[in-house]
C-alpha cells in the first residue's frame, strides 16, 4: 500500500497584507498564494491569524496605499 508523500518544504511564496482589525480583536487580511495580486480576503481572531501566518510561513506586504478621496465644492 502506498501513500502519498507529503513535501517537507513547500517552495510557492505565501503573501499576507494586513487590511485592519477590529476592536473585537479580529484581523482582517489578504492572502495570496504564489502571485499577490490574486488574493482572497479573510478575517481570523489574533492567536488564529498567528499561527495561520506561522503555519503557511507567509511573507508580509505592505498595507496598499488609498488614492486621496476628492473633496466636495462647498
Amino acid at each position: 500500500m502506498n501513500t502519498p508523500s507529503v513535501p517537507l518544504f513547500e517552495a510557492t511564496p505565501r503573501y499576507v497584507r494586513v487590511e485592519g482589525r477590529t476592536p473585537e480583536g479580529f484581523v482582517q487580511f489578504a492572502f495570496s498564494v504564489a502571485d499577490p495580486e490574486l488574493n482572497v480576503e479573510l478575517i481570523m481572531p489574533e492567536p488564529m491569524f498567528e499561527a495561520f501566518c506561522c503555519v503557511n510561513r507567509v511573507r508580509f506586504l505592505p498595507p496598499l496605499e488609498t488614492a486621496p478621496q476628492p473633496q466636495a465644492d462647498d
